[in-house]
């Protein structure tokens, strides 16, 4: 009898998210085609193969696309890409130095390399100096000369600073919808190992000018894993996932939770392989994360998922993780809570 009642509730929880889903989460087809237009049209077919064609002195080796549009988890509106700008350099020609923080590192470029433009004295790469004088210029004339070329274009285009990005912004005239692409200078070192200028805002001190670290990027790792995830079974893991980032956002208590908290937690949990995600497990499966999710911010503690010793809720305060257990918990305790965050109420 217990085990029928909750299966029952499962159903009917399972029923309510995709309810949710449909109503709140899913991108359209038309808006997703929009996107990937735009994306070929003006990123691959003339930003990127501007810049690749006009980097000197340094050399442009590859672009990879990143974030939540190419691992399925882009929840909304389809209107932010973000492509790792790989730079190529020869064997040894940058070396990694440790700067005792988990995850980050100093790059030094060797005397005869290109790259002693935007180093120190000491030859470290310096990140902003990279991408202020030398990638956003870069950007910026490969903006000036398509819109040079084609005066009567249909979109505006427009640049900025972007931390350690410069953000392209792709606005149609017609319907004034944006996209943002973030490109971010990078260097890979090693077959997997990707470095990205994103800034350090941890606690432990580094041994060096914080303003000089490069940051180890997952990025690829993660897109390969999240990407392809739900084909060999037909599962409901971007379901879920899409639907928890939804309903946290829409939370003013969850406002210090970033996407990549929530993927974090995802990929913890993802790692049993015992658990079974069919679609009609999609209740069951919605209750567990957020258990995992509730026990992270109750303990203050969210293990990065590749790196060894780092807390991602570090820089949370503790007040705001307490008060985002406590809202969790009552979600997860009580139906009624969990039906005032699924309302069923239909975009307009």
């Amino acid at each position: 009898m217990l085990q029928a009642k909750r299966s029952c509730e499962r159903d009917s929880l399972t029923q309510k998210l995709r309810r949710y889903s449909v109503d709140h989460v899913k991108i359209t087809k038309e808006d997703t085609d929009r996107a990937k237009r735009l994306v070929d049209s003006y990123i691959k077919n003339e930003i990127l193969q501007f810049i690749s064609s006009n980097s000197d002195p340094l050399v442009i080796s590859k672009h990879e696309y990143t974030g939540s549009l190419h691992e399925r988890l882009k929840t909304e509106a389809a209107d932010e890409v973000d492509v790792m700008v790989v730079l190529q350099t020869a064997k040894d020609e940058v070396i990694q130095q440790d700067c005792g923080v988990p995850g980050f590192v100093l790059l030094k470029a060797k005397p005869d390399s290109p790259l002693k433009k935007y180093s120190n004295v000491d030859g470290i790469i310096i990140p902003e100096k990279l991408r202020a004088s030398w990638f956003y210029g870069l950007v910026q004339k490969a903006v000036n000369e398509l819109t040079a070329k084609s005066p009567t274009l249909p979109v505006e285009l427009e640049i900025r600073a972007h931390g350690p990005a410069v953000q392209l912004d792709i606005t149609d005239k017609d319907s004034g919808k944006k996209l943002s692409a973030d490109l971010v200078p990078s260097f890979q070192l090693g077959p997997t190992e990707y470095f990205v200028a994103k800034a350090y805002t941890g606690k432990t001190l580094a041994a060096c000018d914080p303003k000089l670290l490069w940051r180890q990027s997952f990025s690829l790792k993660e897109k390969a894993r999240l990407q392809e995830m739900d084909k060999e079974d037909q599962g409901c893991r971007h379901e879920l996932l899409r639907i928890v980032k939804t309903m946290i956002r829409a939370e003013p208590t969850f406002a210090k939770l970033t996407s990549y908290h929530l993927k974090t937690v995802f990929l913890h949990y993802n790692s049993n392989p015992k658990l079974s995600w069919g679609t009609d497990m999609l209740g069951e499966r919605f209750i567990e994360y957020l258990e995992k999710l509730y026990a992270a911010v109750d303990s203050k503690v969210l293990d990065h998922f590749w790196v060894t010793g780092v807390n991602l809720l570090d820089n949370i305060p503790s007040k705001t993780l307490e008060n985002m257990a406590d809202r969790l918990r009552r979600i997860l305790d009580s139906e009624k809570e969990r039906d005032k965050v699924l309302k069923c109420q239909r975009k307009l």
